[in-house]
């Protein structure tokens, strides 16, 4: 059993949550609480495996409380936020800063139906983030690029690099894109898992923190220097060399967008001159993907276990065969910086 502490201040709200764990036989609620003091008091006190926490409360809100938890007992944090105002989407982000795992929209007043329809993505938002191993810095100090010696293999000439995570990605995309010469001179196609109301504000925010361009990608763009995030709701991929496409979901996918269709691109249309890297997640997406790549001659890269929030995505990787290196995101910097260059 999942032990779940849910913050809200609304009955309502509370209510509802109450419904939808009370039919999922994963979750035990632990406790409830409508302020952010009093969730930090209920963290301490029950030591749940995940919080849901609401942004907006009565004196110390989500955010604080996070920040609060995050400092005195680190659990997992998972932000429900509305998703329509620019404003809701800027919280959500400064929540993530705060510490949190991850953000879900959440249902609006009492209206089941919307409940229902976003029950699957929040149940597995907080089974993910419940597996998360948590520490009490929220977010990693930007490192200088760390010497891999051994660990260094042979990288080739890079066209475009290919990303992908999911629980766990912000902070560890923060610390590697902040560290990257500005403007980093090469493509970058990103694929993060995150619900779709928050994708345009999480490229927004990524590209204000790092101070790398950062953009929605678009079906037919044409590959330029920058990060190309993939929008909600469909895949990112290579049409060619050239040109970005943004396929449809289709029936059988589990992940939209999916870290599989973005590597298996590159080991179709760039080959020996592209790089994927795979960091902190849950599940195996990714792992196919990037073993595809490897076997085109593509440079392929996951990130450690010691400092994955999630190690899933990259743990599945590696059991396949599917990575060149394995490294930390100080490493990860290292190696981006030299394909960037253009040395072997």
């Amino acid at each position: 059993m999942i032990r779940l502490l849910i913050v809200e201040d609304s009955v309502t709200q509370r209510e509802i949550f109450r419904r939808l764990f009370a039919e999922d036989g994963a979750f035990t609620i632990v406790a409830e609480a409508a302020t952010g003091e009093e969730a930090i008091r209920l963290v301490q006190q029950h030591l749940p495996d995940v919080v849901l926490m609401d942004i907006h409360m009565p004196g110390m809100g989500g955010i604080a409380a996070t920040r609060e938890i995050m400092r005195v007992c680190p659990v997992p944090i998972v932000v429900a936020s509305a998703t329509l105002r620019r404003h809701e989407i800027d919280l959500a982000m400064k929540a993530i800063e705060a510490g949190a795992v991850s953000v879900i929209e959440k249902p609006e007043g009492a209206v089941l139906l919307h409940l229902q329809k976003i029950a699957p993505q929040l149940r597995a938002e907080l089974v993910a983030a419940s597996q998360a191993v948590v520490r009490r810095r929220p977010l990693p100090a930007v490192r200088a690029p760390a010497a891999i010696s051994a660990k260094m293999v042979t990288v080739g000439n890079v066209e475009v690099i290919g990303v992908a995570t999911s629980t766990g990605g912000p902070p560890v995309l923060l610390e590697i894109f902040s560290a990257l010469p500005k403007p980093f001179p090469l493509p970058v196609l990103l694929v993060q898992h995150i619900s779709e109301g928050f994708v345009e504000g999480f490229a927004r925010w990524l590209g204000e923190m790092t101070g790398q361009p950062t953009r929605l990608a678009t079906d037919g763009a044409r590959l330029e220097p920058g990060i190309w995030l993939a929008p909600g709701g469909r895949h990112l991929a290579l049409a060619n060399r050239a040109r970005i496409e943004l396929p449809p979901r289709r029936a059988t996918d589990l992940h939209c967008p999916s870290a599989n269709v973005l590597f298996d691109s590159l080991s179709r249309h760039a080959g020996t001159s592209s790089m994927g890297i795979l960091l902190t997640g849950m599940g195996d997406d990714g792992a196919s993907g990037l073993l595809a790549l490897k076997q085109a001659g593509g440079h392929t890269v996951i990130q450690d276990e010691a400092s994955s929030l999630i190690w899933g995505m990259p743990k599945s990787a590696k059991e396949l065969g599917a990575a060149n290196q394995e490294l930390n995101p100080a490493e990860i910097v290292r190696v981006m910086m030299k394909a960037a260059s253009g040395s072997p």
